[in-house]
């Protein structure tokens, strides 16, 4: 694992600009795809190691990778309901959507490498933001959300 966060966020686990990198390699990034390999690469390491790579075996790597991103949320909608006290979910339907946005801007390879850092930081936030903002319609319609 401390290879794998060296090689995501350019210095070592633990190190004191681990997370300034962490956001700088994120938000920097020239693809959808970019943003996620460098978000939280201790997170992502458990959901490549102990969830993707086992799905992949019995179905798509595509198909895998959107059913990671909804493990991961259910994950984080689990804690959210534990600490309130409450059934909801928000983040499996945010985190599922984002994961198709992922397949989707990769399979067109939709990509900003030519742009200033701001302007894809911009981009890539804009993408959280819209995946979200369908993820708060979509459980408020269905009348899950928290």
């Amino acid at each position: 694992m401390a290879q794998y966060v060296r090689r995501r966020n350019g210095v070592p686990l633990g190190h004191k600009h681990s997370l300034r990198n962490m956001l700088d390699r994120s938000l920097g990034a020239s693809s959808l795809a970019g943003f996620w390999r460098h978000w939280n690469p201790i997170w992502s390491y458990g959901l490549g190691r102990f969830v993707q790579s086992p799905l992949q075996k019995f179905i798509p790597s595509w198909l895998a990778l959107i059913f990671t991103f909804a493990v991961s949320g259910l994950l984080h909608d689990l804690a959210i309901m534990a600490a309130r006290r409450e059934i909801g979910l928000l983040v499996t339907p945010w985190f599922t959507i984002a994961g198709i946005a992922v397949v989707v801007s990769s399979h067109f390879e939709w990509h900003v490498e030519g742009l200033a850092w701001p302007l894809r930081a911009a981009i890539n936030l804009a993408a959280i933001l819209a995946s979200l903002a369908i993820a708060l319609r979509l459980t408020a319609h269905a009348g899950v959300g928290f």
